[in-house]
Parts: structure tokens; sequence; C-alpha cells
């Protein structure tokens, strides 16, 4: 489980339920704000959506295989409320073709955690990212909070794709980075 929502925080996102803490939505939304576009992958309720909605001046494409649920969650939380939001119900990459821009200043991956989707959301998004492809949980040790299995194939395959000399961690953040050149 991740943190619950708290609906009396100013941090944009922190009243909708899901796993980034204050800390990363504040990061997700600095750098959004400095972006034209950005695509998030894997948005679940909408949590990190209403951060990067929030601060980029441009379009956001949030993407999500969505269930039923899930998809009436999200679009009651951010999908109905942002008029910049481009919400598109689809497994990424099989999503990129609905995406109309052939560059984005910033692409965002919390999709499937498994080595094999990891590898083609990063081999289908990094050709299309002009500024920053980044992306949550590049951790290695368990999580503080009960010892649940954090997620190696994560922090395996962006350091195998991208080097792992090229990739920072944003600050109190699980969140990796990487400039493309």
């Amino acid at each position: 489980m991740g943190p619950d929502p708290d609906p009396t925080s100013t941090v944009p996102g922190m009243n909708i339920w899901g796993w980034m803490s204050p800390a990363e939505l504040e990061w997700l939304g600095a750098q959004a704000a400095e972006m034209t576009s950005v695509v998030e992958i894997g948005c679940l309720h909408g949590r990190s959506s209403v951060a990067l909605a929030t601060a980029c001046p441009g379009t956001v494409y949030c993407i999500d295989p969505w269930s039923d649920d899930g998809w009436v969650s999200w679009k009651g939380s951010v999908g109905d409320k942002f008029s910049n939001v481009v919400g598109i119900r689809a497994a990424s990459p099989a999503a990129a073709a609905l995406v109309p821009e052939a560059m984005i200043d910033m692409v965002f991956i919390d999709g499937a955690h498994d080595y094999a989707s990891v590898v083609a959301d990063i081999e289908c998004w990094l050709p299309r990212t002009r500024r920053l492809i980044c992306g949550h949980d590049y951790v290695d040790a368990r999580w503080l909070d009960g010892g649940e299995p954090a997620f190696p194939d994560v922090k395996r395959v962006v350091d195998e794709l991208l080097g792992a000399d090229q990739i920072t961690v944003a600050p109190d953040t699980a969140i990796w980075t990487y400039r493309p050149t």
C-alpha cells in the first residue's frame, strides 16, 4: 500500500490514493513546469497525473490500460478536471501510435515493473524524448514500510539500457532520470 490520500496537503495529487511521496510529486511538478509536453506511462488513480497536469503548461498524455474501475477513478480525479490532459486507455508502447507529437519533452515511466515491460517502455519512448526521460521505483533494497519487495527489474533495465553512470536519482525520491543528448 502506498501513502493514503491527504486532503489537507498543498502538494498537487496528494489528495489521491497512490504510491508517490510528496517529495516525488513536487519534483515531478518542478520538471513538468519546464516542459511543453509530457507523457506519463502508468497513471492508476491519478496521483502523479495531477502533479504533472497542474504544472505543465502544455499537453500531458496519460497512458494506462486502466481497468473499468481504475478508468472511472482516474477520469474523476484527472481526466475531467484538466483541459491539458489527454487520457489514452491502452498499454504502452502500443499507445505510442496515439500520441500525435513526434517528440515529447518529458517521459515519466511508472507502468508495469517487470523486465520485458520496462525494456519495451524505454526502447519505445527514448527515441521520442527530447529533454528528460525518467521513472519511478529505481531501488535495490526492500521498502522500509513493511519489507515489501522493491522492483529490481526497474533498476536493472535502466542501468543496462541507459548506463548506470548516466543515471541520476532525484533527491529524496526513487525517481531515476536520464537526459538524452
